[in-house]
């Protein structure tokens, strides 16, 4: 628990800092700084009309009262110092998560953990929303509200629901019943109208692997969370019928008193991480539980051998890469050893060494320790060999097919995201297009270590490259590198050096669509998205009236984002109008990229970028999103995607690129993969001239 840690007080003076400078900044701004000494800005006094008479604006600025500012200041940022001295010193979420067990903070505990973290977290959303500002080429600091405001929440969510399902706070645990993991007897589950499942009968038995498949939406994680409990108790969800988890009655018991024999593996592992390092986030369910020093280091260290994580124990959560993060999290639901384990989408970040590794863990905790598993995932196929049964969700209901039966639409195949109909399959090599961006000796460092090594390529209009590689290996590291270069002379688009640019000027070179797509959303309609991005690529007049007159052109334009959006879908304006009055979160995932792409080609970029654009996508969302990129290709602008979908790349992408300890080298054409041992589809792999290293 005792051990000293930079970053906490790092943070914490920062944020003193922060405060103290707003502090002086007010002070200027109303009634000025004045209060004698040296004059340093000699501002009008503007005083307010009524209401607000006795209210000035500005002011002589001076020594003696920006010193007085700062020094009102003080108390407060001594303050948060002081807190964050100690949690430098001492793991106070520790000290929190023992207070849930007895004592005067049992009943606030849960709360104070929640505050505790999340404001790491908050510090995250501000970086991450900076960066998608400057992506936007936003300026405001407004702008950066409402993203920082709905992460914040979303992070705050996400912790509540993971010490729930670790047993924070449990008053009364249930012991289950190791033969009965899961029993659904005609229950019904619905969510305010968004989603419904009904006359669910269904019977799990230990030592078995299911696989829950169906299209986005259909309800595969809200399942997940009915056998968790936190559809009944933490979300409002509505059920009808009986269910019962290890003979425990779910709708009258809540997920923290089963904890000790249901794990959950949400979607999002990173919003749910508690603890600061591997090692806490593994033992964090016994740690609640009040076990002892020693027995929790041996378990936490049984589960990472199991796991192959032994090597991570003493790194932070924060350092992890995806496939890390989840197996970490996959720790923190074995702690305990759970007779039941749920699994919500393991494999849609990581590549496919990392898919292979958690399916083969997957598969030895079902078949070899006896455990029931229940896995919701879309990319199936890695499965079909070890799943003992598949439940399909199709409409309101649910199907359950055991082996020997074929799962519907080749259930067990990722390779059906196919270009939409009419349209050429894309070339082995492509056409001859005019160069339309040259990069040139780009080298990105983090810290020490060199992620992106010297790279040079030349992209052409009309193509869509992907870039393939491991998880970790400085994909998103390279794309950010591209849209945002700290070098002159590495990027070059159209003629022009894109790092001697304006944001706004840059983004009519070259956009990124990252990974986190959602970043780019700060407006709470999608037709004020589209009207925001219309504006901010209108251009700078010195007339007021002159842009929003530009504004106006911009929305009736056919080629405003609120119709590129249409186009990417496959609709007309008329048929997305609907989707314009939604909340852009409440859209599909496939449309939410739709979205973040049409916002990033409204300046009419000639190079998009865009990262991981499939993650998470079931194979109609693929199949519409890969329609998109086409599209936009077709428009003379040249596409980068990082992704590990090969199957993906291999059905859009017109070549591949393959980027490994920071060099990259040609990958085949068409999406045929050399570096990873899937022999290329015609012709044998060679130097593609458009690379160089």
């Amino acid at each position: 628990m005792f051990r000293f840690r930079p970053a906490p007080l790092r943070a914490s003076v920062l944020l003193a800092l922060g405060f103290i400078g707003l502090r002086v900044g007010y002070r200027m701004v109303f009634g000025g700084g004045g209060g004698g000494g040296a004059v340093l800005l000699d501002l009008p006094r503007i005083p307010l009309a009524a209401p607000f008479s006795q209210v000035a604006l500005f002011g002589p600025v001076t020594t003696v009262g920006l010193w007085n500012a700062a020094l009102s200041a003080l108390p407060v940022a001594a303050v948060i110092v002081f807190f964050g001295a100690v949690n430098a010193v001492v793991d106070v979420s520790r000290l929190f998560a023992r207070g849930a067990r007895r004592g005067p903070l049992r009943t606030v505990s849960r709360a104070l953990v929640i505050a505790w973290a999340t404001f790491p977290a908050l510090l995250d959303s501000v970086r991450r929303v900076r960066l998608a500002a400057a992506l936007r080429g936003e300026r405001t600091m407004a702008a950066l509200l409402v993203p920082v405001f709905e992460q914040t929440i979303e992070r705050a969510l996400a912790l509540a629901a993971s010490m729930e399902t670790r047993g924070f706070a449990s008053t009364t645990p249930v012991d289950g019943d190791c033969a009965a993991p899961v029993l659904m007897t005609d229950a019904t589950l619905d969510f305010d109208g968004d989603w419904r499942l009904e006359h669910l009968d269904l019977a799990l038995a230990p030592g078995t692997l299911t696989v829950i498949v169906g299209p986005t939406g259909s309800g595969k994680s809200g399942l997940l969370q009915a056998m968790s409990g936190l559809f009944q108790h933490f979300h409002d969800g509505h059920q009808g019928g009986r269910i019962e988890i290890g003979g425990a009655d779910r709708a009258e018991t809540p997920p923290r008193d089963t904890a000790g024999f249901v794990g959950l593996v949400p979607q999002n592992v990173r919003l749910s991480f508690v603890a600061e390092t591997v090692a806490e986030e593994i033992g964090f369910a016994l740690t609640v539980r009040g076990v002892a020093a020693e027995i929790l280091d041996q378990r936490v260290r049984e589960v990472a051998a199991q796991l192959g994580i032994t090597q991570l124990l003493a790194r932070p959560v924060l350092a992890l890469s995806a496939g890390e993060a989840t197996l970490v999290s996959l720790g923190g639901a074995l702690i305990r050893r759970p007779v039941l384990l749920l699994v919500d989408e393991p494999l849609a970040e990581l590549d496919r060494i990392a898919r292979d590794r958690v399916c083969g863990v997957l598969d030895r905790l079902a078949h070899e320790a006896g455990v029931c598993v229940v896995v919701a995932e879309h990319n199936s196929r890695e499965f079909a060999s070890i799943a003992d049964a598949w439940l399909v969700l199709e409409g309101h209901r649910a199907r359950m097919l055991h082996p020997g039966e074929a799962p519907p639409d080749r259930v067990g195949d990722r390779s059906i995201a196919r270009p939409r109909a009419g349209a050429e399959p894309p070339a082995q090599v492509p056409a001859a297009g005019k160069p339309l961006a040259g990069i040139h000796g780009l080298t990105v460092r983090h810290g020490d270590r060199t992620v992106v090594d010297a790279v040079s390529l030349e992209l052409a209009a009309g193509e869509i490259v992907a870039l393939e590689g491991r998880n970790g290996a400085g994909k998103s590291s390279l794309l950010t590198a591209l849209a945002l270069p700290a070098t002159p002379g590495t990027v070059i688009v159209g003629g022009q050096d894109v790092a001697l640019l304006h944001r706004r000027t840059r983004r009519r070179l070259v956009a990124l669509v990252p990974e986190n797509f959602d970043d780019l959303f700060f407006a709470t309609t999608v037709a004020d998205e589209c009207r925001r991005s219309d504006r901010s690529t209108a251009g700078r007049t010195a007339d007021r009236r002159a842009r929003r007159r530009a504004g106006r052109s911009a929305r009736s334009d056919p080629g405003a984002t609120a119709g590129t959006f249409a186009r990417l879908l496959g609709h007309d304006s008329a048929a997305a109008a609907p989707l314009l009055e939604r909340h852009p979160r409440d859209l599909s995932a496939g449309q939410r990229l739709c979205l973040a792409i049409a916002i990033q080609l409204a300046a009419a970029p000639r190079v998009l970028l865009v990262d991981e654009p499939t993650r998470g996508l079931d194979a109609a969302a693929r199949a519409l999103v890969g329609a998109a990129l086409q599209r936009v290709s077709d428009r003379e602008c040249a596409v980068l995607l990082a992704t590990h979908d090969h199957d993906f790349a291999r059905s859009f992408a017109t070549r591949a690129l393959h980027l490994e300890d920071g060099r990259l080298t040609a990958a085949g054409y068409g999406g045929a993969e050399t570096a990873t041992g899937i022999t290329p589809t015609t012709g044998a792999p060679g130097r593609d001239p458009r690379v160089t290293q």
